[in-house]
């Protein structure tokens, strides 16, 4: 089974805003990057579809399952199906290089990354870790790249959110509005009803 296909049955079955945060975020893949997942899940699809569309591929998450291709191919099995699991390709393992790590130590070398791409996981940390994740993915990125966010509303409280931003040296990159659109897609899948802040940031450079 494609990386897409995979990306696209994982988003139909869990349903909500997800599938439109991965598709949002695959417009920032380009052939020639080095891109990170952070946090990634285990069966999480976005990984598997940048190996296929980039140069390099990384991919780290806490959970120790990351590190097991059986664990990835099982977790496959159970949040999507057997089938999926039965044709997944096995050579996109090859093309992801895979850490177990806390996202605020990260085990990459500094300005590695065209893109760093974090869905829907900085709404769960205190303001400690947040600052801390994103020192490290400032450390790690490229001075002209781009880090590729998304994070649940209300979940997320964004005036901590830009003030830790602020803090450690990111931008917006480009216009910005926190408006909520008319057509904007929400779930309540897993209780009060949730919505998406698409966020793309850049460094802030001394001039």
């Amino acid at each position: 089974m494609s990386a897409w296909l995979i990306l696209l049955t994982i988003c139909l079955k869990h349903g909500g805003a997800g599938g439109y945060e991965y598709a949002w975020a695959a417009k920032y893949l380009d052939p020639g990057d080095t891109v990170l997942d952070a946090a990634c899940g285990i069966c999480h699809p976005f990984k598997f579809y940048a190996a296929s569309r980039t140069t390099a591929t990384f991919a780290f998450d806490l959970d120790p399952r990351i590190l097991s291709r059986d664990a990835i191919l099982e977790d496959i099995a159970q949040s999507v199906s057997l089938r999926a699991k039965s044709e997944f390709d096995p050579g996109l393992f090859d093309r992801i290089s895979f850490s177990q790590c806390d996202m605020t130590h990260l085990p990459y070398a500094n300005a590695l990354f065209d893109k760093i791409f974090c869905i829907s996981v900085l709404e769960h940390v205190d303001a400690q870790t947040l600052r801390g994740a994103l020192e490290e993915f400032r450390r790690v990125l490229k001075n002209d790249g781009l880090l590729v966010l998304t994070v649940d509303y209300p979940n997320v409280d964004m005036t901590m959110f830009q003030a830790q931003m602020d803090a450690v040296g990111w931008r917006f990159a480009g216009l910005h509005d926190f408006g909520e659109p008319a057509d904007a897609i929400s779930t309540a899948m897993w209780g009060p009803e949730i919505k998406c802040i698409r966020l793309l940031l850049a460094k802030r450079l001394a001039s």
